[in-house]
């Protein structure tokens, strides 16, 4: 049949056309948003094979594909010529990386036929006919590039509305004002050079990575279980989990105690970033090339502007209740009314504190009076503040004054540094930022294990300040507790 029979409906086109290898494809301008070069890409882990992960683009979040890994070619370093080809796919972008773009050429259906059964390096499927340039030199494969990019045939046509509205994908985001209420309260942290993010409702507490005792015939990922409180925890480690390089322990990797939907479980990351409050509106579920069904990216959050992009997890699909029966964690039969009791008791007789440094000195704050925890931010100076007063910084949209905790100890300053931290605390509906050296983890031990502060503290301060010290590892390590109301009282009284 001839070609101008088979494209009855069909006069002419505009391609972009762009290399993969030494073929050269073309893909119908219609569905080419725009063209880019490669970004700095958040890598996705246990994401399909040929999902490079995902970059901010204007304020959205782009999954990327990457072109040879799409079509099984050779992997082949990036330099200037790669591009990102921007295709709209019902509504949504996806980004795919080509070896480098040629040009925009006008085709007409005399120049196209039918493509063979096979086409070197694409699946067949993804071809729509063989364009024939200069008198048959230079072969362009169709590219069914919307197709390629979703996978399925089908999701190449916009909805109703879409169309209605011009399919406007790129209209610019304003991120919306804070609402408390609707506001997510995340636990962010880093597995290399990726941040991710569990809600603060699921961690139980932070800990220093303790002695693990292996467990045979578990899954790789699992570390080993630690006895705390007399209960069995299975310690997960998050890089073995992911498919990414094991890291030694080092002083900043911590354990996050984390309820796993009916269980809890420790989780090994190699550094905790902050707490932080995200509004709701800056979190967008995950594009659907980020994560296979069922895995355990639930949404990412964008903060800078797009700028910083935050993976949040959903910890109860990481590790299945009947993983945990198999490390002998779980119990088969239900609760007791009385052992509830007992574990409610047990929940009145521990305190949980969030635990931070000054100098070489470990204090704590009691965690229901703690709002969020926050990396160093500008401070708006004061004039004729208190010394110990460093100024006020603008928390979305509220202004919050700053206590700098070394001046108010008469202890000499000290520089900011990548480990100063601002903790946002709340005593009697009056919110105040505390710098500190650095937050240290989250801690929760028996209420017998604190005493009474001594008459003489090592560090010098004024024990007024102090409610308690609480002893741990056998009395080797000291927390002194902080009386919030005291130290900013005494803070108010002085200013």
């Amino acid at each position: 049949m001839a070609s101008s029979e088979r494209n009855a409906g069909f006069h002419e086109c505009q391609l972009v056309t762009f290399h993969l290898g030494d073929d050269e494809f073309g893909a119908d301008i219609v569905h080419v948003k725009e063209i880019v070069r490669v970004p700095e890409i958040t890598r996705v882990p246990n994401a399909l094979s040929y999902v490079e992960g995902a970059c901010n683009l204007r304020g959205h979040v782009l999954p990327i594909i990457d072109g040879r890994a799409r079509f099984h070619m050779e992997k082949k370093e990036r330099n200037e010529n790669s591009r990102v080809l921007v295709v709209e796919v019902n509504g949504k972008a996806t980004g795919i990386i080509v070896d480098r773009v040629s040009e925009v050429v006008r085709v007409s259906a005399s120049d196209i036929e039918a493509p063979p059964q096979i086409a070197q390096h694409a699946e067949a499927d993804y071809v729509n006919g063989i364009v024939k340039l200069d008198n048959g030199n230079r072969l362009i494969m169709l590219l069914d590039i919307v197709k390629a990019v979703s996978g399925n045939g089908g999701a190449r046509e916009q909805t109703a509305e879409q169309d209605a509205s011009g399919g406007r994908f790129w209209e610019p985001s304003v991120e919306p004002a804070s609402d408390a209420a609707a506001d997510e309260q995340l636990v962010s942290f880093l597995l290399g050079k990726e941040e991710y993010a569990i809600g603060i409702m699921q961690v139980k507490e932070i800990i220093r990575v303790p002695e693990r005792m292996k467990v045979p015939n578990c899954e790789a990922y699992v570390d080993g279980v630690v006895s705390i409180r007399n209960r069995l925890l299975p310690i997960l480690n998050l890089r073995t989990y992911f498919g990414m390089e094991p890291e030694a322990i080092t002083d900043q990797t911590r354990v996050l105690v984390v309820d796993m939907g009916g269980f809890s479980a420790g989780m090994i990351v190699d550094k905790v970033s902050e707490v932080l409050r995200v509004p709701s509106g800056l979190i967008q579920p995950p594009p659907k090339f980020l994560a296979q069904s069922g895995e355990q990216l639930k949404g990412v959050a964008k903060l800078d502007g797009g700028k910083r992009l935050i993976m949040l997890l959903d910890p109860s699909k990481i590790m299945s209740a009947d993983a945990y029966r198999l490390i002998g964690g779980l119990e088969e039969a239900p609760q007791e009314a009385g052992e509830a009791e007992s574990f409610e008791r047990q929940n009145m007789d521990e305190e949980q504190l969030v635990a931070f440094k000054i100098d070489n000195e470990e204090y704590g704050i009691k965690i229901r009076e703690v709002q969020e925890i926050n990396r160093m931010t500008e401070v708006t100076k004061v004039p004729r503040a208190p010394s110990f007063i460093d100024g006020i910084v603008n928390l979305r949209g509220n202004i919050i004054p700053v206590l700098n905790v070394r001046k108010l100890f008469g202890l000499s300053d000290k520089a900011v540094t990548d480990t100063t931290r601002i903790i946002i605390v709340d005593s009697a509906g009056e919110k105040t930022g505390i710098i500190v050296d650095s937050v240290s983890e989250v801690l929760r031990f028996e209420k017998a294990l604190i005493e009474p502060p001594p008459e003489l503290l090592k560090s010098g301060i004024d024990s007024s300040y102090v409610e308690g010290v609480g002893k741990l590892d056998e009395g080797k390590r000291m927390v002194m507790i902080l009386r919030l109301d005291k130290v900013l009282g005494c803070a108010q009284i002085s200013a």
